[in-house]
């Protein structure tokens, strides 16, 4: 049964203890968490220290797994559109190769302390990694189709997936699916309605891809732009769109249900009020943000301090590494401490605990409390008041 003894433990649902000590079952499960003057108590030859501070195994909210295999392969920050057409012309290879890739990088996710993925699904290319077990996952299975006459279709097509899915026995893992839509420009507002009334009190959360460019706020406020110039590029008809005044943040959260709850992920164009109105609308929203991903196509990142009034409901990504260069939390909590004044507690519950809550995995993962298996990392860091640095690393410990 390891001690493990640190600088700082941070079990995150509480506050920081110096010198703490972590007691866990073989497994990982929490025992117990001491304070300085509680671990007295404990045979010193039985505690490891550690220098820096110990923490929960990070959740990455927003994930594609399966274009692990596009690493390297697109050229930076060309706007959202060009990132786009860029994708469609390479992202089919061999299945051996996603499959390839999505292992490889699955286990650096695991080597990096990340204990839990969000991860985006288009096909089951993703499913031979993931029943390693090595990862918790909630798989969201992502829907296209901008033509509301073709909605119906691909409910259907979502439904065969997950059944695809849903066969799966992952060991040892959280393993859960659903269907959710891909984003405001790609998905008629029919389908985001159906797949509304399809999750109506399943308790799982939804993910949408939101307002990553200018080009969605023109698309729906004027009804033209970029976006609906690429849909045609694509044969896509859009004579059914119209004006959509409020923009596609509370058109779309308009359309859910107000217990849902919904991963709105990046998040670089939206503003404090539309923040604010959807959390009115559908109180159970998460903010998913992925800095490194909106700096390497958009070269922008989102305002961290519109999120601060609802800093519980903010959890963080990795995104694709199609759009990143790595699939490694610590390095978007840099990302944020080098462009902001947020804290590292701030930081380091936005890669834990409220990713876990984001997926439902908080009663397992996601802080050091007595019961749960979070998984222990270590990091480098003397005092959890400091800041991150560019030279800051991260340690798997369980």
């Amino acid at each position: 049964m390891p001690f493990f003894k640190a600088d700082y433990i941070y079990p995150v649902s509480q506050a920081p203890i110096k010198n703490g000590v972590v007691h866990t079952k073989a497994d990982g499960e929490i025992i117990q968490v001491f304070t300085e003057e509680q671990s007295h108590t404990i045979d010193s030859s039985l505690i490891k220290h550690h220098k820096g501070i110990i923490t929960p195994g990070f959740i990455n909210a927003h994930c594609h797994l399966e274009l692990s295999h596009l690493h390297k392969k697109i050229t930076e920050k060309t706007g959202l559109i060009a990132f786009i057409k860029q994708l469609q012309k390479i992202r089919n290879q061999t299945l051996t190769e996603i499959e390839d890739e999505a292992t490889l990088w699955q286990q650096s996710m695991y080597n990096a302390g990340i204990v839990a993925v969000g991860d985006i699904c288009n096909s089951t290319a993703s499913l031979k990694a993931k029943q390693k077990g090595l990862l918790h996952y909630h798989n969201f299975i992502e829907l296209f189709s901008f033509n509301p006459a073709r909605a119906q279709e691909s409910l259907k097509h979502g439904l065969e997936l997950l059944d695809q899915f849903n066969q799966i026995k992952v060991n040892h893992s959280m393993f859960n699916t659903n269907i959710s839509p891909h984003a405001p420009y790609s998905t008629s507002l029919e389908l985001i309605k159906l797949i509304a009334n399809l999750s109506f009190n399943k308790n799982l959360p939804l993910s949408i891809h939101n307002q990553e460019c200018k080009a969605e706020i023109t698309m729906y406020n004027e009804a033209k732009g970029e976006f609906v110039e690429m849909l045609h590029s694509f044969g896509i008809n859009t004579e059914h769109w119209k004006i959509h005044p409020k923009g596609s943040m509370i058109t779309i959260a308009g359309l859910l249900f107000k217990n849902t709850k919904m991963l709105w992920v990046h998040n670089t164009f939206s503003s404090a009020s539309e923040i604010k109105e959807v959390i009115d609308l559908v109180p159970n929203s998460y903010f998913c943000l992925c800095p490194n991903a909106n700096l390497f196509i958009e070269g922008k990142l989102p305002n961290f301090n519109h999120f601060l009034n609802y800093k519980n409901q903010v959890c963080l990504g990795t995104d694709s590494l199609a759009s990143n260069h790595q699939l490694n939390m610590l390095s978007e909590m840099q990302t944020i401490q080098q462009n902001s004044d947020l804290s590292f507690d701030t930081l380091l519950q936005w890669a834990t605990l409220n990713g876990a809550s984001a997926l439902g995995f908080n009663e397992t993962i996601g802080s050091i409390d007595k019961g749960k298996i979070p998984g222990l990392n270590l990091i480098d860091l003397m005092n959890p008041f400091l800041k991150l640095s560019n030279q800051t690393v991260v340690k798997k410990l369980i």
